[in-house]
Formats: C-alpha cells, structure tokens, sequence
C-alpha cells in the first residue's frame, strides 16, 4: 500500500481532532470528561503517534513491540507517561507539539517502501492477528476519531449548561 494513502485517513482524523480541540472555549480545555481533559488527550496522542513509530521499528525488525505488556492494564501505564512527558497546560503549545509528533510519525511511514505498511515480519498483535504498520495507522486513526468525538462531547456539555462530571 502507498504511504501516502494509508496516512491519509489518519491526517483527516487528525484534522478532526485540531478542529475539535480549538473550537473547545479555552476554560473546557482543562476539564474532565469520563477521567480525560482535551488537554490529557492530546499529551496522550503527542506521545502516542512517537510510541508508534517505536513499535513500527520493532515490527519491522520482527520484534513484539513493548507497549503490547502494557494492554491488560489498558494502556494505563503508558497514558500516564505520556501525559507526564508532555506537562504543559497551553492549548495551542501543545497542539504544535501534537503536529510535530504526527509530522515524525508521518515522516517515518512515507520513508517506507509500499510493501512494508502491511508486512507483518512474523510478529502477532497479541489479539492474534499479524501486527503491521498498516495496523498501527489504522488504530491511531480510530483513536483521533473516538478523542475527537470526546472533545466535542466535552464542548457540547460546557455549551448546554451541563457539569462534565454529570454526563
């Protein structure tokens, strides 16, 4: 598969995502909805889109990437990292870091040659299904889609009146 066309469903999602995050007002950027502020979910997704590039190395090289130990706790551990790794409380600071990140992981996808997005190189998803790179684009992009219907919530429960903590 072509680089370019397997990353253009998750530019779109990302998109999506800015789009949501600045139509957020600057008060609900902080506030919790179900546990996560846009602020939490865009650190989560900086750290994220470089963690893939990691596990797309291992992949490549055949090798089980590490953040699979960390899905029976649900990404917790990970999550947590990568929301203390990216700290900063600025909308829009943290919003260029999050390009920046996706700039590196879509970088890396289009230095691959086509055939490599959809290689497993041998080593399962510990759902059993091969791992690829193709893999990894495809549950990011859901992941911007899902966080992106999230900050909409968020902004539609600030609009409406209501307590995010009560949806």
């Amino acid at each position: 598969m072509n680089p370019d066309a397997a990353l253009a469903p998750f530019e779109q999602a990302w998109r999506a995502l800015d789009a949501a995050v600045r139509a957020l007002p600057e008060e609900r950027f902080l506030a919790p909805l179900r546990g996560w502020s846009a602020r939490g979910i865009v650190a989560h997704l900086i750290g994220w889109n470089r963690h893939m590039i990691e596990a797309s190395r291992s992949i490549l090289s055949g090798e089980t990437p590490a953040y699979y130990a960390d899905a029976p706790h649900g990404y917790r551990n990970l999550n947590a990292a990568h929301a203390a790794a990216h700290s900063s409380l600025s909308r829009d600071g943290l919003l260029r870091e999050l390009e920046a990140s996706l700039l590196e992981f879509k970088t890396f996808v289009q230095s691959l040659p086509p055939a490599e997005i959809e290689d497993s190189h041998g080593v399962l998803h510990y759902s059993g299904r091969p791992a690829t790179v193709g893999g990894i684009i495809r549950s990011l992009t859901q992941d911007y889609r899902d966080h992106a219907a999230e900050i909409d919530e968020l902004r539609m429960a600030g609009s409406s009146g209501e307590s995010a903590a009560s949806s």
